[in-house]
């Protein structure tokens, strides 16, 4: 009895065809590493224009990806995420204090433009800075913990509320406009701008 030549190898030819297909995409991916909302673009060149080396900018692009998976939304900028227009989070570069957009000078010190509620994660508005403009839509930051600080500049008399992880309230902001270089986040998992 004689078998057929390409039945008796289907289960090699199967598995090839199998490896073909996984092992392709997973190989493309660790050749050219991105933020996954990025939509494919990698921002480390900008991050190298801006002055950081390529290992600061590996880092750099490490925390906004694990921030990505955390909390979703858009890689805008090296350093920035978009929830939605109006609507970021700006991460400071490496062996900085403070977050800036790539094109301030080092040092520069963190404001919130006008009809904004503004957080940091760090006291003294240093280190990862969000900004929302929209009442009620959440600001969430459940990985900070311990001191950081908020700027209230909306509208005059306006407050933020601070929401626990099952959404009770914690605390408020003064009426805006108002400031706090020291508030304490470990509670803390979101905010509620107005």
């Amino acid at each position: 009895m004689s078998r057929n030549w390409f039945g008796s190898r289907m289960p090699f030819l199967t598995s090839m065809v199998l490896a073909a297909l996984f092992l392709g995409p997973v190989n493309a991916a660790i050749a050219a590493p991105t933020g996954p909302g990025a939509g494919g673009q990698d921002f480390r060149a900008d991050a190298r224009s801006a002055g950081l080396t390529a290992a600061e900018a590996d880092e750099l692009q490490k925390r906004v990806d694990a921030r990505l998976d955390q909390l979703g939304g858009k890689q805008v900028a090296a350093n920035k995420i978009e929830y939605a227009p109006g609507s970021h989070l700006l991460l400071n570069l490496p062996g900085e204090k403070y977050a800036r957009e790539l094109n301030q000078p080092i040092g520069t010190l963190a404001s919130c433009a006008e009809l904004y509620f503004c957080a940091w994660s760090g006291g003294g508005w240093s280190g990862e800075k969000r900004s929302e403009w929209r009442c009620s839509v959440w600001i969430h930051i459940p990985t900070w913990a311990g001191y950081g600080s908020w700027m209230n500049t909306q509208t005059p008399g306006t407050r933020a509320y601070f929401l626990g992880a099952d959404g009770s309230e914690l605390g408020r902001s003064s009426a805006a406009p108002s400031h706090s270089s020291n508030y304490v986040w470990t509670p803390v998992y979101h905010i509620d701008p107005c």
